[in-house]
């Protein structure tokens, strides 16, 4: 079963990948629709930092996001940028992160065996961080 640094260690790429995909954005949007990105991009940072505070409290070694999985969003957001940069595009590649997040924090929590209060309320406020930039990205759609 795996433990409080297999969960922290979700949360860092997690909000590692929020972070990168983001940048890969941010160039392409302007006011309020920037601001609501650059706020998110504040909020993950801050969610990582936590994790990586708990994560040496719990002695555990941080682990990176892969190089190809980088990669491939980095390709991945590129292309989708190229055909259409709208903000209705850009919104929606957001959201389509987003959900990909929750979905495998979710997955990653249930299969942790986390008994430490602090870990369990981070990975929750991921969740909510997550859920709160699906909502705010939908009124960009």
């Amino acid at each position: 079963m795996k433990d409080e640094c297999t969960l922290l260690n979700h949360i860092r790429q997690t909000t590692e990948m929020g972070v990168d995909g983001i940048n890969s954005v941010i160039q392409y949007a302007d006011g309020t629709f920037r601001q609501a990105l650059e706020q998110q991009r504040t909020e993950y940072n801050k969610i990582h930092d936590s994790a990586d505070k708990l994560l040496r409290k719990h002695s555990g070694q941080p682990e990176d996001v892969g190089t190809f999985a980088k990669w491939s969003s980095e390709l991945s957001s590129g292309l989708k940028t190229m055909m259409d940069s709208s903000q209705s595009n850009l919104a929606n590649m957001m959201i389509q992160g987003n959900t990909m997040g929750v979905t495998k924090s979710m997955q990653t929590i249930r299969e942790c065996d986390v008994h430490d209060h602090e870990v369990t309320s981070l990975a929750n406020q991921l969740l909510a961080t997550e859920q709160a930039n699906i909502d705010q990205m939908k009124k960009f759609l």
